[in-house]
């Protein structure tokens, strides 16, 4: 295996150099407002960062190295604070290494990612979920989705919400609808914003494909959801249902406050 801290290091170096010659400080700021802070970025759109990977690969022949050395450099991205440093690691996993490594070494080291905190923001994970780690799911079945959904009891928040969301792009499956629906019950009973809204995505798109599933979800947990992920959830529903949800969530919420009250007298 190449040399992780020089080699690698070197050419991560060089791919940054390239990054910021395209970089927009007009779609910097544009990002960075839209994301409230969360991460900062460079300003280069994800063509351009694909087209710099590209050739950045080539040049500096990373491409005739193995798949383990490639996979050890594309994580190397993610460990740069940058925004487009990170999803070029996830441009690269998705391009040049779907399967290329053995699933089990592979989810283990994007765990490692979350737990080590080189994934923080929703861009970067939900970009990760939708490009990578749902691929690898259905590469290579239900042993793999268990192992993901899994991190639905993590304490980082960022590996938890990819639990469900990493199901997206594999939602039609029905196999996996029960592990999705039992990452989601963990999720909807978190405070954090994100964990809630990840069980709203989720659902949504599940809700294409089965919406009595749905339904039935949001019914069981509906104490635990939040405007926004209840709307969310049940966008693609009658509009009746939305409604009588929002307004069975309004009541459920306000008697909670009551109770709290009451017990504060």
């Amino acid at each position: 295996m190449n040399d992780y801290a020089s080699d690698n290091t070197a050419l991560v170096s060089r791919l940054q150099a390239a990054l910021e010659k395209s970089s927009s400080y007009k779609t910097k700021t544009w990002w960075e407002r839209y994301l409230k802070g969360a991460i900062a970025f460079r300003g280069v759109g994800i063509p351009e960062i694909r087209s710099i990977l590209a050739v950045w690969r080539c040049e500096n022949g990373v491409d005739s190295w193995s798949a383990i050395d490639q996979f050890a450099l594309a994580l190397r991205l993610f460990e740069e604070p940058i925004a487009e440093d990170k999803l070029a690691g996830i441009l690269y996993l998705q391009n040049y290494l779907h399967n290329e490594v053995p699933w089990r070494e592979s989810i283990n080291q994007f765990g490692a990612l979350f737990d080590r905190g080189f994934i923080s923001d929703w861009n970067t994970c939900d970009w990760f979920c939708v490009r990578v780690l749902g691929p690898t799911i259905a590469a290579n079945g239900p042993t793999c989705a268990s192992a993901v959904a899994a991190w639905s009891t993590s304490p980082e928040l960022w590996k938890a919400r990819a639990s469900v969301v990493g199901f997206v792009p594999v939602i039609e499956t029905p196999d996996y609808h029960a592990l999705v629906l039992h990452s989601s019950a963990s999720l909807i009973r978190r405070n954090d914003r994100f964990a809630k809204t990840g069980v709203g995505w989720i659902l949504r798109e599940l809700s294409k494909h089965n919406p009595e599933l749905v339904l039935a979800f949001v019914a069981e947990h509906l104490a635990s959801f939040n405007t926004e992920s209840i709307r969310n959830a049940l966008k693609y529903s009658p509009e009746s249902i939305r409604q009588k949800a929002l307004q069975s969530l309004r009541a459920a919420h306000h008697q909670h406050t009551s109770d709290g009250t009451l017990r504060r007298r």
